[in-house]
Order: structure tokens, then sequence, then C-alpha cells
């Protein structure tokens, strides 16, 4: 009887072990999938540089950071071993991203049973949101990481005897505690949410021998982490004072649901459709509540009402000192992964709850194959959030590597490139290394006579300039690059890509005007235009065609129009074009006076690959809200104002 009851028990051990790596294969599948797919955004090329410096200057940049060194440490030793691609770069986070799953089963173990564990590890293994930050090159998945192995050896010395904590237990405890103290300055939310669990279960066992040294022992253990951290503690504490957050208006209600749609699916289903998946989790949570055995406590054996509470105090506390300290914004939504190991071990108790109860009823299914039954429409639900995550450009993230390589396309010795935008050097040089041709502007310029000297300077010998725009309210407030470029450069295409604004111009350049009498629609005057001078030889494909256009109006214009240059045969579609409002928007007609020439530097870019010829150059007019052009006075809608020839090469 007692060999049969020992194989039954290896048996159930191994398939459990089977689960658990099928589990973790799934898992590191899914963070693998199109790892390299998408390009860095800029953290994540913030992370890519700061791993290439020396461990001196790492500790010194974190100093003055608003994160602290180790994941940047790590990542420096990752990229050692491994390499600096994109690839090698993220699966760093890949694998934190299953270690995750690996925890996470140990936590469901180490507090309710294995089936828990594992039905818990396999929501967290599709998770989108867990998902998502496994393949981003930023410390939130090793965040994670820190506080599933933390709360898991808490969990496994309350599951001890009351004051039996055993060293290695601990060791693994303090170790965790003070890594997650290093590796991101909102750990200690994790530690409030762990500590008032710990006073939950320490609460029910005041009349139990051992409860005060369990606590002594608890406390203890903090104090030896927050000891490891103590170097670093002064330049937490300045740093967090000297955080300025920018505040985003919300209201409450909305912006939980919000978190919440985060925490079930991820950034990539809008709300609309993460409604029905949020109400199952929410439905399975409260089942887990409702449907939980009232069993009995003993001295190492937590209640079934206190397993849940306190999985429901690490999963959602932290998002309540969120709010409370007034932390809420989408940018710091990502510091909810900490969460995500509890969420899906509250919604795994209450498919267990399920089998468990239809098992007590002695129906004809086991409790695991109720489990698995309440599992699939689940994974149904996230199935379009990972679709999205994977596929939809919708969701992409910033796409440097593109833009880098559109540069690169037909780049010439005469090139600039402007970052017009904060914290982009980093990222987008790790793609375009030629620093020759690279330049940051200012942060916050003084003063317009600061921001021309910068300019001229760096667009000196230059032809073509590509200019990223990204926040760049946040670094020229007053936008006073932006103007200069358009009052003094000529603009030939805008795209955005992204949330990067993409702007291709032609340098400034002597014109020589030409006179015109065109009139459109009986009010806007054409009354000259002029070409760059190397326009009158022919213009090779990649080449920038700069253009001066001025501009006067007989009355005042109460309708916006946009201005277009268009290259191509007179019969057939432009090859090439340029629309927009005049002097890149900064003067909409509708703040034209009619003592004024309003000068507007257009350009238009010549795209490799177009087909060679001589090609005339038309302008004119249209309403920016019906498009409908204005006429000349011969009834016509354009007025060529001569040709340009395109050669082969």
């Amino acid at each position: 009887m007692a060999h049969f009851t020992r194989l039954k028990r290896h048996s159930a051990r191994s398939g459990e072990l089977l689960a658990l790596v099928s589990l973790l294969v799934l898992a590191a599948v899914l963070r693998f999938y199109k790892l390299d797919a998408q390009s860095l955004w800029y953290d994540e090329g913030n992370s890519a540089r700061i791993a290439e410096r020396s461990v001196q200057l790492i500790i010194e940049g974190a100093a003055g950071d608003i994160h602290p060194p180790l994941y940047y440490l790590i990542l420096k030793f990752w990229r050692g071993l491994f390499g600096s691609s994109e690839l090698e770069l993220r699966s760093l986070s890949a694998a934190c991203g299953v270690l995750l799953v690996l925890f996470t089963f140990l936590m469901g173990r180490a507090w309710c049973n294995a089936r828990v564990g594992l039905i818990a590890a396999l929501l967290v293994g599709i998770s989108p949101f867990g998902i998502y930050y496994s393949q981003e090159t930023r410390m939130y998945a090793l965040l994670a990481v820190w506080a599933a192995m933390s709360t898991w050896a808490l969990m496994r010395m309350e599951r001890l005897e009351i004051g039996d904590w055993r060293l290695g237990i601990g060791a693994c405890y303090v170790f965790a505690t003070a890594a997650g103290l290093y590796t991101q300055y909102a750990y200690p939310f994790v530690m409030v949410a762990q500590g008032v669990c710990v006073l939950l279960w320490l609460g029910t066992k005041v009349k139990v021998p051992g409860t005060l040294r369990a606590l002594t022992q608890y406390v203890i253990a903090n104090v030896i982490a927050i000891a490891l951290y103590a170097p670093w503690l002064p330049i937490a504490i300045r740093q967090i004072r000297g955080w300025v957050v920018a505040q985003q208006e919300y209201e409450l209600g909305s912006a939980v649901v919000d978190a919440l749609r985060w925490l079930v699916v991820g950034r990539t289903l809008p709300l609309s459709e993460a409604m029905l998946p949020m109400l199952v989790f929410g439905a399975f949570v409260v089942m887990g509540l409702l449907f939980t055995r009232r069993s009995e406590e003993t001295k190492a054996e937590p209640s079934s009402f206190l397993r849940f509470f306190v999985l429901f105090l690490l999963a959602f506390l932290p998002l309540a000192l969120l709010f409370a300290f007034k932390l809420y914004r989408d940018a710091y939504l990502k510091f909810l992964l900490v969460c995500l190991a509890p969420l899906c071990l509250l919604v795994a108790n209450g498919m267990d709850a399920i089998g468990q109860r239809a098992k007590a009823k002695r129906q004809n299914i086991v409790a695991i194959s109720v489990a698995a039954f309440c599992f699939l429409p689940l994974a149904f639900l996230l199935w379009p959030s990972l679709n999205n995550l994977y596929n939809n450009p919708a969701y992409a993230r910033d796409d440097y590597r593109g833009i880098a390589k559109l540069i690169r396309e037909g780049e010439r010795e005469d090139d600039a490139v402007l970052l017009i935008a904060p914290n982009q050097w980093e990222v987008f040089t790790y793609y375009y290394p030629n620093l020759n041709k690279t330049f940051a502007p200012k942060y916050q310029p003084a003063n317009r006579d600061e921001v021309e000297a910068e300019l001229r300077k760096a667009t000196a010998g230059k032809q073509r300039l590509f200019v990223l725009y990204f926040a760049e309210r946040e670094a020229d407030p007053n936008g006073w690059y932006e103007h200069w470029l358009a009052t003094n450069a000529f603009k030939a295409e805008e795209r955005w890509v992204g949330n990067i604004r993409l702007a291709v111009y032609a340098a400034p350049i002597p014109v020589a005007g030409v006179g015109s009498e065109a009139v459109f629609g009986g009010q806007i005057e054409l009354t000259g235009f002029a070409g760059a001078t190397h326009m009158v030889g022919p213009v090779r494909p990649g080449d920038i065609a700069p253009l001066a256009l001025w501009w006067h109006t007989r009355t005042k214009l109460e309708a916006r129009y946009k201005v277009f240059v268009h290259i191509g045969k007179p019969d057939a579609p432009p090859i090439a074009q340029n629309d927009g409002e005049p002097v890149a928007g900064f003067r909409p007609s509708t703040s034209w006076s009619t003592d004024e020439m309003v000068t507007d530097y257009r350009a238009v870019w010549i795209k490799p690959g177009t087909p060679p010829g001589q090609y005339a150059i038309f302008v004119g007019l249209y309403d920016a809200n019906t498009s409908e052009r204005l006429k000349l006075q011969d009834g016509s809608d354009r007025f060529k104002i001569g040709e340009v020839a395109i050669a082969d090469k």
C-alpha cells in the first residue's frame, strides 16, 4: 500500500513537471516569436546605448536618471554574452517573461495547489500584457520577476511552521527584494502590498506561539534588504524628490477601467473589444470567492478565504497606490506588470474552485477538466489582442529602423539629420551611427538668435535635411527651430512614422526670382516664384527641388487654402508633389493681410526610382476643407511656372 502511494505521488509529480515544462516552452515561443520584427523605440534605444558604457558610467548615469542601475548592468552582461542586435537585447526580457511564468506556478503551488499554479502559469504565459513587455528592452519584465520571486518566498515562509523561516527561503526573499529596489523606484509598492498581506496572515495567528518571532524575522529580512540598498538610498531619495510628474487629467472610474484593461488584455486592444474578456476575468475572480471552501486554519495552513484576500491585495493594492500617489499616467501603467501573476492566480483560483465544486457533486468531470473547459473561451477572447501585438501596424512601436533605412537610401555626403526631440539621440544613432551627419539641437533654446546660429552651423554645406520631430514642444516650447526651417529651408515632404513626424527639407540656398501675374480665385496673386540655381540643369532622383513662392491677397481671406506643387506631364498624374498650407503651416491664408507679401518656401522630393524625362512644374491652391481648387483667369486650376529635367541617375 505504501509502495502504491509513493508510486502515485511520483506519477503526479511527473505529470506536474511535464505540464510545467510544456507551459514554459509555450511561454518562450510566444515571447520569442517576432521578437525583432519591430524597431527599438526610444526608451529601448536608451537601454541599448546605456548598456554599451562601462560599469562606472552606467552607475554614474543612473545616479542622474529616474531608473536605478541594476537592469542596465544585467543588460550589459547579457549583451557581452549574446550580442547587441534587437533580438539579442530583447531576449533578456523574453527570458524574464518565461521566468515570470515559472514563479507564477511556484506561487500558486505554495499558496493554493499545483492545479491553481499550472492554470495561472498558463494565463501568464498567454497574457498579451506580459508578452508585450517581454518583447521590450526595458526593465519591467525583470521587475515582475523580482516581485514574483519575493512573493513566492514569502508564501513559502508563511506555509512553514510559525517562526520557522528557513535560511535559503529567507535569503531568496532578501535577494529578490533588494534586486527589485535596484531595478525600479516603484518596487516599494510591492513591498507595501506584501507587508499588508503578512500582517493580515499573522493577524489571524495572534494566539499561536511563534507569531511574534515570525513578524520579527520578516522585519529583519526587510531591514537586511534595505541595508543592501542603503548605498543607493540617498540617490533614490534625491531623484524621487526631484522627479517632476506631469499630471494627466482623468476621471477615476474610467482610469481604473483602463488600468484593468491593460492588466487583462494589454495595450493592444481597444476598450470596446476588451470589455468581454475583462468581465470574464472578473467573473472567475468572484467565483473564486463565492465557491471557496470554508476550511479551518491550522498553524501552517491559511484558510481559503485568507488565500483569496492575500492574492486580491497583491493584485490590486499596487494599482490603488498608483492612484493614491497621483502617479496615474498611460506611461506608468507598465508598472502594473507586478500585479499580473497575482491577478492570474485569482482567476485560476476561481477556475479551480468551479472544478472542485463539480467534483464534490460527483459529476463525471474531474476538476482539471472543468478548469480547462473554463480556460478555452478565455484564451479565445485574448487572441485578438495577441494578433494585434504581432501583426497590427497600428500598435507597432515607432519605426526608427525604417526611418534610418529611408535616409540611407541614396545617401549623400551633403545630407544632415536634425533631431528636434528629447531623448532621440541614443535610439536613432543605434540605427544610423553616422554621427558626423546627425545633430541634436539644444534642448529648450533660450532665444531665436541661439536657434539661428545653431541651425546655420548645422546646415552649412548641406543640401538635404531630414528632421525628426517628436514631443517637439518639450524640446522647443516656442517652436523656434521649426519656424526657422519653415522660413529659411525648403520643405519637401512630411510624414508620420508612428509618433514621429519626419520632415524632409532642402537646405537654405540662394534663389533668383521671376515675376508672375497669376491670380487664383480672383483673390490670391502669385506675384513671383524662384527655383534653386541647380534646377537650371538636370535633377537627379533623390534630389530635393526647392521653390520659393511669393503670395499676395487682394482681400481678407476667410477660408484656409493649401498650396500644391506638382511635377509631371500635363496630361498625366504627377510623378512628384508637395501639398500643404503656406510656410509649412505657420502662415495659414486666414492670417494674411492685404498689405504684405508672404514668402512661401517649399520643395519637391524627386524620390529614388522616379523615371527620367522632361516634366512641367505646376502650382495651385485648393480649399483645405472642400479640396476645391481655385481657378485662374483663363479657367484653369493650376499655373505652369517652368520645367525641370530629371536625369537617369
